[in-house]
């Protein structure tokens, strides 16, 4: 027999949640932030910065505080001549400065060895699995500001106690050994086309790309980083071009992140100009069917949405954009053949709307730009 009771309230919060209201974290829920440069952050006392939660979602949830489950992002402000507190915790971190300089200590024992190394705009660095870090602002005159990415409402929900989520001793040195100097040296590894590994990028405008033609025009290069299940996924694309619609099989939609989906998605812009287009779910692109458009600028960071989406660049220059996701292949199970059809579903050039392609054009001709003709052998080096 099923009975009910008056105290179903006490689960309208998940654990995550209930922490983020008890932190007094300052959340902004959209789909997306026209700017990570100027949006406003408010201070977290326990971090000793200013920071925001960026709870990206294309269908928020009435009620909920974050709608994305799985993973959240982060912008941090950490004061001149300051510091993000240390901290160590059991779920992943990834960080991409976006100004200023500063440094990073990382260690595993208050009395071990430690390891120290420097940052600029345009690095990124993942953080080892429960390391204690402190992250240092080199200037004493300005703020420096990073944009994050972490799995922390993954392990908020799974254990459901914020005391083990920061205080857990146990160390996983297959991730990190203190003692190995050229750990965060910049150091890659080329693990196989369009894959590498390293634990610290000093730019990322500098990363060498491969060459990708399953999407049209275009490279990318997926990074793994600190042995973690984040990546760093850097791609671009030609000046007067755009990618072919596309989504992956496994996304969904509802406030589980995609219907348990474990990591959301987003695209930070670095530079260039145009705009997104995307599907409502369960929409499959095509003639006549209704589509979304999101425009971007350097900057500009958004959610793909919870299905299709295409990228396209109205600049004179290529167009670079930078992900945080999960993907690292040891983690999916995944054999090397179908981790390099890493394209999800595509909808061809062909069998796309030609409304697609007509206001593409329209956009080139306004900006004085030959017109762009999809081919797979477009944006060919």
């Amino acid at each position: 027999m099923t009975t009910t009771t008056d105290q179903y309230g006490l689960w309208e919060l998940t654990p995550f949640e209930q922490w983020v209201k008890d932190e007094g974290v300052h959340v902004i829920t959209d789909q997306m932030i026209d700017n990570v440069y100027t949006v406003e952050t408010k201070p977290w006392e326990r971090t000793g910065c200013s920071a925001v939660i960026l709870d990206l979602t294309q269908e928020p949830t009435e009620g909920a505080i974050i709608n994305t489950q799985g993973t959240t992002r982060y912008i941090y402000d950490i004061p001149p001549g300051g510091k993000f507190n240390a901290e160590r915790h059991m779920y992943e971190e990834i960080f991409f400065v976006l100004k200023g300089r500063g440094a990073t200590t990382v260690w595993v024992d208050e009395d071990g060895p430690r390891q120290t190394f420097e940052w600029k705009e345009g690095s990124i660095f993942s953080i080892p699995l429960n390391a204690y870090h402190e992250i240092y602002n080199g200037q004493g005159d300005e703020p420096a500001r990073l944009y994050a990415a972490s799995s922390a409402p993954t392990a908020f929900n799974l254990y459901a106690s914020p005391e083990f989520v920061f205080n857990c001793p146990v160390a996983f040195p297959h991730r990190f050994n203190p003692t190995d100097e050229t750990y965060f040296s910049g150091t890659t590894k080329k693990l196989a086309d369009r894959f590498m590994q390293t634990n610290f990028i000093s730019d990322v405008n500098a990363v060498s790309l491969d060459r990708w033609r399953a999407r049209g025009p275009g490279a990318n290069m997926m990074i793994l980083m600190a042995g973690g299940h984040f990546i760093c996924h850097v791609s671009e694309f030609p000046a007067g071009t755009y990618k072919k619609a596309h989504t992956q099989i496994y996304q969904g939609r509802g406030r589980t992140g995609g219907l348990g989906l474990p990591s959301s998605t987003a695209y930070l812009f670095l530079n260039g100009e145009g705009y997104d287009l995307q599907w409502d779910f369960g929409v499959t692109p095509g003639p006549g069917v209704e589509f979304q458009r999101l425009n971007y600028g350097p900057g500009t960071l958004m959610t793909p949405g919870s299905h299709y989406h295409q990228h396209f660049n109205l600049s004179a220059k290529p167009s670079r954009y930078v992900v945080f996701r999960y993907g690292n292949p040891r983690y999916t199970g995944a054999g090397s053949k179908r981790q390099s059809d890493t394209g999800g579903i595509n909808i061809e050039f062909e069998d796309e709307d030609p409304a697609v392609l007509k206001m593409f054009n329209e956009g080139l001709a306004e900006r004085g730009v030959v017109p762009f003709v999809p081919t797979d052998a477009a944006g060919k080096d």
